[in-house]
């Protein structure tokens, strides 16, 4: 972890995903994609949670704060039961993540019953090294791109 007065700014925390079920967002980003859980908390009342993402009072939240081997709390995901899933209005972000095999992660993926992109293997790319990159959508819609540098 790096401190944060050795911390080259602007420095990027963390991604905020609203899901609908934390434990079958955890299903992804902790159990396939291997990032550890720190914590699971609830927002109070007047968390700014609520305005950020417009999701209403009356919906009580959930949050989990994932950490990578590299960073801590790199990712927290916001559980809004009942809220519109970005299923339903569209994915408008997508979290990149490098992992150890594109095909097992597709295959992981696959078997959780999400949707899946095919994997593509660029050997030549005009900007970077050769790779291998595939897709798929979570539980709430949320796309998920993953490569593997070759």
């Amino acid at each position: 972890m790096i401190p944060a007065a050795e911390r080259h700014l602007p420095f990027f925390q963390r991604a905020a995903l609203v899901v609908d079920d934390l434990d079958r967002a955890l299903e992804v980003y902790r159990d396939l994609l291997g990032l550890r859980l720190e914590f699971v908390g609830e927002d109070k009342p007047d968390s700014f949670t609520y305005e950020i993402f417009a999701i209403p009072e009356t919906i009580r939240t959930r949050f989990a704060a994932l950490s990578s081997e590299s960073q801590q709390r790199t990712l927290a995901l916001i559980e809004a039961p009942g809220f519109p899933s970005r299923e339903q209005r569209g994915p408008r972000t997508a979290t990149v993540l490098q992992v150890a095999s594109v095909p097992a992660t597709l295959e992981g993926a696959s078997a959780l019953g999400l949707r899946v992109c095919e994997a593509r293997t660029t050997l030549e790319p005009e900007k970077g090294p050769p790779r291998t990159e595939g897709a798929f959508f979570d539980h709430d819609g949320h796309a998920v791109v993953v490569y593997h540098l070759e």
